[in-house]
């Protein structure tokens, strides 16, 4: 782990200065993020520049990501207000869950983002620390918090909600069209049962001008005008049929079934004999939005207390899509364990962060990716 140098964070007025332009290797210590244990969340105040210049946040976003000091990763992206965007001058509000372990933060930094593609435009490191209270919490009560992948769920179940109303009212009306046209076509049926056209073996009483051009068969209920009557209902039948299977088509389709056609890395290795050994598929739900599933077991070996693992997929994800991990394994100790999955820039590859030393010990791994259709 690389050891940062920490400088103590430069003041404007009552905002702290990031500055967009200081080194990777370099932290902010910001006072002003520090805290007690349960304290109910912080207002921040915060002035972004490049150097000496302030920084432009129109269309732009903080997301302060870390992990405390027990291991616990924590996200946000709480800012609350943009006091002069040309300015760089916002108010960020750190949650309440960020003070729960005491203790410095052992990695922290805030995330500089377009709020149209989630593209990271930069990076600050920071560092702060929670203060140990002498009434309530202790050490192991911190949890996982990561508000920002909430509302990226939240948008995704819109996005999927409104597409499914927009199909259904559409279905509803090529439906109403299917009774309408069914209906046409009942009648003149019934109407040709009831003797309603001339026959060649009855009484025909024709009234005023009427026109034949070449051969006219009456046998089989069969004329031009009645087939084209016919026709233009069935082909109007056909089109609903068609424009119904049209809107249905490339909705909630299977693109990829189950395969193994990937790589295990770091701490993970196919399990021997292959018995319910770890899968994956893909599943289109809509125009640019895919869902990658995988589900079995692999084997862990990490002498390690923290070691990482990777899956490399038969597919293309970026570090802006969103993924779950979840992982069962039998722990006797009882020692508290994580997996943390992390993706890269337009890559095959998923990481797995994870706690927990394993020797060659089978578990269950469970992924979810949402990702767009690359």
């Amino acid at each position: 782990m690389t050891t940062l140098v920490g400088d103590a964070a430069a003041l404007q007025g009552k905002y702290v200065v990031l500055d967009t332009t200081v080194g990777s290797t370099r932290s902010v210590i910001v006072p002003q993020l520090s805290g007690h244990q349960g304290d109910a969340g912080r207002i921040v105040y915060l002035a972004v520049k490049d150097g000496a210049t302030p920084h432009n946040m129109d269309g732009q976003k903080l997301v302060l990501k870390a992990k405390d000091a027990s291991g616990t990763p924590k996200v946000s992206d709480t800012m609350i207000a943009v006091d002069s965007s040309a300015g760089g001058l916002v108010q960020f509000t750190v949650p309440s869950q960020f003070y729960q372990a005491d203790g410095p933060y052992n990695t922290a930094y805030f995330e500089l983002k377009s709020t149209s593609d989630d593209t990271v435009i930069s990076t600050i490191n920071v560092s702060f620390e929670v203060l140990e209270s002498a009434t309530i919490m202790t050490t192991g009560q911190s949890e996982v918090y990561n508000n920002e992948m909430g509302n990226k769920m939240e948008s995704v179940n819109e996005s999927i909600t409104n597409q499914l109303k927009t199909l259904q009212e559409q279905v509803d009306t090529a439906s109403t069209l299917a009774k309408t046209a069914q209906a046409s076509l009942d009648a003149i049926t019934s109407a040709a049962k009831a003797n309603s056209f001339a026959t060649l073996s009855g009484d025909n009483k024709f009234t005023g001008n009427n026109n034949f051009g070449g051969t006219t068969t009456i046998d089989n209920l069969s004329s031009p005008t009645i087939d084209s009557l016919k026709n233009t209902l069935t082909n109007n039948i056909n089109s609903v049929s068609n424009s119904v299977s049209s809107q249905l088509s490339g909705k909630l389709q299977v693109a990829d079934s189950w395969t193994r056609n990937y790589t295990l890395g770091g701490a993970f290795n196919a399990p021997s004999g292959g018995a319910n050994q770890f899968a994956l598929s893909r599943y289109k739900i809509m125009d640019g939005l895919v869902i990658i599933t995988g589900r079995g077991n692999l084997v862990i070996n990490s002498a390690s207390e923290y070691y990482e693992g990777t899956i490399t997929l038969p597919w293309v994800v970026d570090n802006a899509d969103t993924a779950f991990v979840q992982v069962y394994w039998n722990d006797a100790n009882g020692a508290s364990s994580y997996a943390l999955p992390h993706l890269g820039v337009r890559s095959n590859q998923i990481g797995i962060s994870m706690k927990g030393a394993r020797t060659n010990q089978t578990v269950r791994l469970s992924l979810i990716i949402f990702t767009q259709d690359y």
